[in-house]
C-alpha cells in the first residue's frame, strides 16, 4: 500500500450490516422499484451478491429483488437502467468482507502507520472490486481462476496495477512475495480477454530504477492498449516504516526520473499517440521542476492516482485569477498547505497582493506525525496543523480538502473538522480547487 489517496480512500470495513441499504437516490429506478433505506437486500434474481457490483451488473436488466423490512420478506420487481445508476447505497460495496494483501512491501506504508488513526486505514486491501470502482491500486498476487473469470465475465475493466517492476525477481523482492506470479503474464492473459489497466510504478532508489525502470516501461508500452498508462511515484517512507536499506528520492533522483520520462514521452507519443508515462507531481515538485503543458498529460488517465493535480490547479487559477476583486474588508487569511505545495501557492499567493485590504500568508506545515520526509497535503493530520497554528492570528484559515476522509469530516488522526476548526483562528473552511480558494478568501 503506497501514499497515493490515503485519507480520502473509502471504507474497507465498518460496523453494521453490509446489505442493509443507507440510502437511495430519488428518481432512481430502486426508487421507483419502492426500495427505502433500511430494506436489507438478500437476493437479486435468486442469488446472494457478493457486493454492490453484482448489483450493478444486473441492474442493467430488469430483475427481481427479495428484500427484507421490519422482519419480512418481499420481493420487487425492477426495470434495470444499462445506462444509469441503479441508485442504492450500502455502508460498503463488498458484502463478502475484502480481498487482504499478500505481500509484505517493507515500503508499505500501512504496516507502518502509528496507533490512534481511523480504523479503516489499518486494512491491508488488495481487491480488484475495489480497483474497479475506485481506482485504488492492486497487485493482482491474491487473485484465484475464479477471480480472474470473474473479471472478464462482468468487464470489469480499467484496473488499476502496481507493477513496480517487470522483472519478476525484481517485483517479488519489492513485494517481499517469492511466489507472485510474473505481472507480464498476468497482463497478457487479461488483455487477451479485453481488460484494460492502468499502471504504476513506485520508485525504490537503487533497486527498481535505472535500467530495471527502461525495462519495465518498454514492457508495459510493448503491451499497449491492454495497458494504457504507467504512473511514475516516489516511494513514500515515513518515520514508522520498515525501512531496511530503502531511501527517500533525492532531488537529483527525481530530475533524473523526469529527463529519462521526457524522452520516453517524445518517443511514445509517436508511437503509440499517447505520452503514456506520467511523473507524479511530487516529482516535478521536489526536483523545483515547471510542469508540462496540458497536452502532456492527455485525458489525465492517473488523475485518480494523484498525477496532474497540481497542474491542473495551476491552470485554473490562471483562469480565476481575472475574477480577483480590487479590494476587501480588511482580513488576514492564512492557506495551510504540506510542504510540496509551498511554492505553488506562493505563486498564488503573490497575485493576491493587488487586492486591497488583503493579506495572505502560505502556513507550509511540517509532518511530524509521518515524519518532515512525508511532504503531501493529503497527510497532513489535525494535530499538526493545530500545532503549526497554535498563536497565530487570522480572520480566515483556509484547510486543504485532500486532509480529510471522503465525506470531508475527519483528518487522517480523526480529529474532526469541528475539532480542529475549533482550535484555529477565525473563519475555517476546507478548498478543493482554485475557485473556491479564491471565494473563501475574498468573499464577504
Amino acid at each position: 500500500m503506497e501514499l497515493a489517496s490515503l485519507a480520502a480512500r473509502p471504507a474497507a470495513d465498518g460496523a453494521g450490516d453490509p446489505r442493509r441499504v443507507e440510502r437511495v437516490r430519488r428518481g432512481s429506478p430502486a426508487a421507483v422499484a419502492s426500495v427505502r433505506a433500511g430494506d436489507r437486500l438478500l437476493a437479486v434474481d435468486g442469488l446472494v451478491p457478493r457486493d454492490a457490483i453484482d448489483l450493478g451488473f444486473s441492474a442493467a436488466f430488469q430483475m427481481s429483488l427479495l428484500l427484507e423490512r421490519d422482519g419480512k420478506r418481499f420481493v420487487v420487481t425492477a426495470d434495470g437502467d444499462p445506462d444509469a445508476d441503479f441508485g442504492i447505497e450500502f455502508p460498503r460495496p463488498t458484502f463478502d468482507g475484502i480481498k487482504r494483501c499478500a505481500n509484505a512491501c517493507d515500503f508499505c506504508f500501512i504496516d507502518g502507520l502509528p496507533e490512534g488513526l481511523r480504523d479503516t486505514l489499518y486494512v491491508r486491501d488488495d481487491d480488484f472490486r475495489y480497483s474497479f470502482l475506485f481506482g485504488s491500486y492492486i497487485t493482482l498476487t491474491n487473485l484465484g481462476p475464479a477471480d480472474a473469470e470473474r473479471i472478464c465475465y462482468q468487464r470489469l475493466s480499467p484496473l488499476r496495477v502496481s507493477v513496480h517492476a517487470t522483472d519478476l525477481a525484481v517485483r517479488r523482492r519489492l513485494l517481499a512475495n517469492p511466489s507472485a506470479p510474473d505481472i507480464l503474464e498476468q497482463l497478457d492473459w487479461f488483455g487477451g480477454a479485453g481488460i484494460r489497466f492502468h499502471a504504476q510504478v513506485v520508485l525504490v532508489p537503487g533497486i527498481n530504477d535505472g535500467a530495471v525502470l527502461r525495462q519495465t516501461i518498454e514492457d508495459l508500452a510493448a503491451r499497449h492498449p491492454t495497458v494504457q498508462s504507467v504512473a511514475l511515484v516516489p516511494v513514500g517512507l515515513t518515520r514508522h516504516s520498515h525501512l531496511g536499506a530503502l531511501r527517500p528520492l533525492s532531488v537529483a533522483d527525481a530530475e533524473s526520473v523526469l529527463d529519462e520520462s521526457m524522452c520516453w514521452q517524445g518517443r511514445l507519443r509517436r508511437r503509440l499517440g499517447v505520452s503514456f508515462v506520467y511523473p507524479s507531481d511530487e516529482l516535478y515538485l521536489l526536483a523545483g521542476r515547471r510542469f508540462p503543458p496540458a497536452a502532456r498529460y492527455d485525458d489525465y488517465p492517473q488523475l485518480q492516482n494523484g498525477v496532474g493535480l497540481v497542474p491542473i490547479f495551476l491552470r485554473e487559477w490562471q483562469r480565476v485569477r481575472r475574477r480577483l476583486p480590487s479590494e476587501v474588508t480588511p482580513r488576514r487569511v492564512l492557506w495551510v498547505c504540506g510542504q510540496a505545495m509551498e511554492r505553488a501557492l506562493g505563486l498564488v499567493a503573490h497575485d493576491f497582493a493587488t487586492v486591497g485590504g488583503l493579506s495572505v500568508e502560505v502556513v507550509a506545515v511540517p509532518n511530524s506525525f509521518f515524519g518532515t520526509g512525508v511532504t503531501v497535503s493529503g497527510l497532513l493530520t489535525g494535530a499538526d496543523v493545530a500545532r503549526a497554528l497554535e498563536g497565530q492570528m487570522a480572520d480566515r484559515v483556509i484547510l486543504p480538502r485532500a486532509m480529510f476522509d471522503a465525506a470531508g469530516e475527519h483528518t487522517l488522526d480523526d480529529w474532526s473538522f469541528l475539532e480542529l476548526a475549533s482550535r484555529l483562528p477565525g473563519v475555517v473552511r476546507a478548498a478543493r480547487t482554485a475557485r473556491e480558494l479564491m471565494e473563501y478568501t475574498c468573499a464577504a
